[in-house]
């Protein structure tokens, strides 16, 4: 017998050492003033960590200290970029929303999988309901529509199913649009048919991996012409159309983007409806981005003829603060589902088992999910539409901030694109080229400074841990793209950013 007493448990240690590290990161979040990362090359990273627990293993790798292994855990927290940053502009998402966060740690600690009623009741039972309310938004389902009729009885089927991100939400769009028009593929295969679909040049490359995936090849995927902001051309889908009949192709669906990677340019949908419509062909809205400014009703409108959509895909982790990842796919005929992606398998979907008819499991590629919808469901109750729709409009109102900002610099930022929603683009202008005649007219000299501007700069903001914010080329100008999305984005840190953008591109210049 000891006399001291049971030896403390190392897992419980641990464990009790990453909570309470989360929690204060969590609560205590990076402020303007701290750095957005601690920004170091990966040698830099792999001579850190080799001082703790290192970062591989060895062939006959030990077990590590209690301390050493919570000594790596600060390393990750310092070393991580701080997505709650206000001043991390870079990506479509930001600032997990804090129930989120401790929504995706039950789940995980909870660890089940959603594919079937006996597994995850409750999560069975969430799922629909949330899927309900996502579908009611969008239109596929009238309100008041219930997510069961009875809590024992038969239920209202779900108008989509959660998948593993935006990219698989089109993947399976995509299969259910081939599967309706060839019912027989599931069975007996790929027809000899050439099958096409059409997606405008600034839409989602998810389109063309998808045709990869799906055996239709990139060839079979046409982009549409657009126009200046980003948003498909109406007219120049319907001569696509056409051309691609006349080339001997089979067209067979047409993604509409709420919400462009770059611009946040929105289609027009109830225009790409119409052809869709009369051409028979399946409506599939890339809503991962935008289909969050539903929740708003000064925004909504922005998505006006989503209803006429077959599906659309929805990230809830981009624009209202979901943990990654959390995305619906939302079907307007949800029977399809099972008759598309069903396999029957007898040991697992069994109908003469409890509350067999709840299962989810068969109506989607994926069979294990992660509980993705528990973080949504507890922040939607904790703050409800009005919580969601205040966080659409504050980004729209700092990315309006930040366009009048850069309208009042008169010379030393230039817009490439106007813009309406949370996404600004522009580029910085070197003294000495200000100012700066529109970008597609300038001279090749110019434009290749203007090029190599952009890079140099965001390189010396995430060095210092400023800022991080993207840039990639529009109408053929490296452009700085301001994603202002974050709740905690205020106009003081639009305007350090700009400031910061100004210092490192004077310092670039001199160097030039």
């Amino acid at each position: 017998m000891n006399p001291r007493g049971p030896r403390p448990n190392p897992s419980t240690e641990v464990v009790d050492g990453i909570i309470e590290r989360a929690s204060r990161y969590l609560l205590d979040a990076p402020m303007g003033s701290d750095p957005v990362i601690a920004h170091a090359s990966p040698s830099e990273l792999a001579t850190a960590f080799a001082a703790t627990v290192g970062l591989g293993f060895a062939d006959d790798a030990a077990a590590h200290s209690v301390s050493e292994v919570l000594a790596s855990v600060d390393q990750i927290i310092d070393y991580s970029v701080h997505t709650s940053h206000p001043r991390f502009v870079n990506q479509n998402f930001a600032a997990a929303d804090p129930v989120a966060v401790v929504g995706d740690w039950l789940g995980a600690a909870l660890n089940t999988t959603a594919a079937t009623f006996e597994a995850a009741p409750v999560f069975t039972l969430m799922e629909s309901a949330v899927l309900h309310k996502l579908g009611r938004m969008v239109g596929y389902v009238e309100d008041g529509v219930s997510a069961t009729d009875t809590p024992v009885g038969v239920p209202v089927l779900p108008p989509g199913i959660f998948c593993a991100g935006g990219s698989m939400g089109t993947l399976l769009a995509l299969q259910l649009a081939r599967h309706r028009l060839q019912p027989e593929m599931t069975v007996r295969g790929a027809s000899g048919d050439r099958l096409v679909l059409f997606v405008s040049d600034t839409g989602h490359y998810a389109a063309s991996k998808s045709a990869a995936l799906l055996g239709i090849g990139t060839e079979g995927v046409v982009k549409v012409a657009t126009d200046h902001e980003g948003a498909m051309l109406p007219d120049a889908l319907d001569v696509a159309i056409t051309e691609g009949i006349a080339r001997g192709q089979t067209p067979f669906a047409v993604i509409g983007t709420a919400g462009t990677t770059v611009t946040a340019a929105f289609d027009d949908l109830d225009a790409v409806a119409d052809i869709c419509e009369s051409r028979g062909l399946w409506l599939h809205v890339d809503a991962a981005y935008g289909g969050s400014a539903l929740f708003s009703p000064t925004h909504a409108a922005r998505l006006r003829g989503v209803h006429r959509s077959d599906s659309c895909v929805w990230n809830l982790h981009k624009m209202v603060g979901m943990t990654q990842q959390c995305t619906a796919l939302l079907v307007k005929a949800p029977a399809q589902l099972e008759e598309c992606f069903a396999t029957h398998a007898d040991y697992l979907f069994q109908s003469d088992k409890l509350y067999a008819d709840y299962d989810s499991g068969d109506r989607t590629f994926q069979c294990a999910r992660r509980i993705d919808v528990l973080k949504l469901w507890l922040a939607w109750k904790v703050g409800g539409d009005a919580g969601f729709a205040a966080r659409i409009d504050h980004a729209v109102a700092m990315a309006d901030y930040t366009r009048n900002r850069i309208a009042e610099s008169d010379v030393a930022f230039v817009p490439i694109v106007a813009g309406t929603f949370t996404n600004v683009v522009f580029v910085w202008v070197p003294p000495h080229l200000r100012p700066l005649a529109a970008p597609e007219a300038v001279d090749l000299d110019v434009l290749t400074e203007l090029n190599r501007c952009a890079p140099l700069i965001k390189a010396r903001l995430q060095a210092a841990g400023t800022g991080l914010i993207g840039f990639q080329p529009v109408h053929g100008v490296n452009s700085f793209r301001m994603i202002c999305m974050s709740p905690k984005l205020q106009p003081s840190d639009v305007d350090a950013l700009l400031e910061a953008i100004e210092t490192a591109g004077n310092d670039v210049a001199a160097t030039q």
